[in-house]
């Protein structure tokens, strides 16, 4: 099939499409309340959740739409897998605390299955396998010593010489037991719940800023206050950082899926390969025909390269594997890894009471939030949490050296136009202009729309990316659409305009 042809349609999400969310109106008076969640993906949403149902007065607010950020991007695997985790954290850290992750992400699969049967979703849920998978001769020792891991931590899985899906693997490590979901389904009957229990929930309201001089007080954009006793910051990166440690220490990654037709079926299980390119798969269903997702190629965020042919790759390798007969959708992801690959949730620092930040998922956050979710809200109620020192943001990290899972390959420049007048519609470059570099796009209609290109959270200079039509920061993961209004934070304004002599 041509990949050209396929991708016509614009970037976006299988699960927004096939689950809509009512909407919610922007905060348009002050408020007093007990817990400010600021945030609506599925930390940000369970938390105001799990506290909502404990009889605590919660407004959720989200700066844009709930679930428009990486939540409703994911692959939808809800795991203890994170890849080959457990053989690095038993180097780094020792078997207590590796043992402690796995017991952490495995309570997290276990909630979200208690709150499906409480709120009575139907979300798809269902048990399955997961594989980490190699073709490479290359990569079979380090699933050997993940293997191993397994046997000293007493996991649920093994090494295995053969997997469902066709292809000609080496070998591959399965954990048993893990599961699957429709996301967005289901943080829809979290959503409804919250409101079912007396939480108010806001779109396009943004938490510009903290005073926690007498109490705390969260400045919103449109200018009005919420009064509370504490505030949860699940904003994907914290958008409230005086010292600036999660800017320094979260590395952000982008990644790539398509939701496909296909002419042989899925045999079932989830995957993931250990090796670059990343590849990721599972199979769905929705109105009663079968769908596969399709994963991977990822790389540094905002790296100039093109994201067109990132997609164009993954259409390509589900055609070569599963035979393509449509692209559904297609979408791009945007995760933050913390230095030892260990999320940070909880106090957002140590000598700042009752705020608090969920963050650093890397690719697992749907695992990862949610018993950050049970951490923050125990660290509330002042109950005890088993977990609170292992994802504490002011625990020691013992960073050791372990190969980039980020891929730099030989991707075209996706800024290929060197002076505006170059450019066709729908298309952006960064360009010079009187010796100084900005970002141009042409829009559908032929408006030019001139930007600076400093991103607004700490200046970095963004990256047009053309699979996406997006601008986007290497430094801390800041997006803004083709024109510079934010879509992904932590970056809370715009893009300057620039005129156009």
């Amino acid at each position: 099939m041509s990949t050209k042809k396929a991708l016509q349609k614009a970037p976006s999400s299988f699960w927004r499409n096939t689950e809509k969310l009512p909407q919610h109106t922007c905060l348009n008076k002050n408020l007093n309340v007990d817990v400010v969640v600021a945030g609506g993906g599925i930390a940000g949403i369970t938390t105001a959740y799990m506290l909502a149902k404990k009889g605590k007065k919660v407004a959720l607010v989200e700066a844009r739409k709930l679930l428009s950020g990486t939540t409703g991007f994911t692959t939808s695997k809800l795991t203890a897998q994170h890849a080959l985790i457990y053989d690095e954290l038993i180097g780094r850290y020792g078997k207590d605390t590796a043992k402690k992750y796995y017991q952490a992400n495995m309570e997290a699969l276990a909630l979200v299955k208690k709150f499906q049967e409480e709120e009575q979703i139907d979300c798809e849920l269902e048990e399955t396998d997961a594989y980490v998978f190699t073709e490479s001769s290359d990569w079979k020792d380090r699933l050997e010593k993940e293997a191993q891991a397994y046997e000293v931590l007493e996991i649920d899985g093994e090494l295995v010489e053969n997997i469902p899906l066709d292809l000609d693997g080496q070998s591959a490590i399965v954990m048993h037991k893990q599961a699957q979901f429709h996301p967005v389904k289901y943080l829809h009957g979290l959503l409804k719940s919250i409101e079912n229990n007396g939480g108010e929930i806001y779109e396009n309201t943004a938490v510009m800023d903290v005073d926690d001089k007498d109490g705390i007080t969260c400045q919103t954009d449109q200018g009005y206050s919420i009064i509370c006793e504490n505030v949860v910051f699940a904003t994907h990166s914290p958008t409230y950082e005086p010292d600036n440690f999660y800017s320094g220490h979260l590395k952000p990654e982008s990644s790539y899926a398509l939701v496909v037709k296909a002419e042989k079926p899925f045999p079932g299980g989830m995957y993931i390969n250990a090796e670059l390119p990343k590849r990721t798969m599972r199979g769905m269903k929705y109105h009663g025909e079968n769908y596969i997702l399709v994963g991977g190629e990822s790389h540094d965020t905002g790296d100039g390269k093109s994201s067109q042919e990132r997609y164009e790759e993954l259409v390509e390798y589900a055609d070569k594997l599963f035979g393509v007969k449509e692209v559904v959708d297609h979408w791009s992801s945007h995760d933050l890894f913390s230095p030892d690959r260990i999320p940070f949730i909880g106090k957002i620092f140590a000598d700042k009471d009752n705020i608090y930040t969920a963050t650093g998922f890397g690719k697992w956050g749907l695992s990862s939030a949610t018993i950050g979710a049970e951490v923050i809200t125990d660290l509330i109620l002042g109950k005890f949490n088993a977990y609170t020192a292992l994802f504490s943001p002011a625990r020691e990290l013992n960073e050791t050296d372990k190969e980039d899972e980020s891929e730099t390959n030989a991707r075209n420049d996706s800024n290929s136009a060197t002076k505006p007048e170059d450019l066709a519609n729908g298309r952006g470059a960064v360009v010079e202009i009187d010796g100084d570099n900005v970002g141009a796009y042409r829009d559908t209609h032929g408006k030019l729309h001139i930007l600076d290109i400093s991103c607004t959270h700490m200046g970095c200079g963004v990256a047009w990316n053309d699979g996406d039509k997006t601008w986007d920061c290497p430094c801390h993961g800041s997006r803004f659409n083709a024109t510079g209004d934010v879509i992904e934070g932590p970056a809370l304004e715009p893009l300057g305009k620039v005129e156009n002599n």
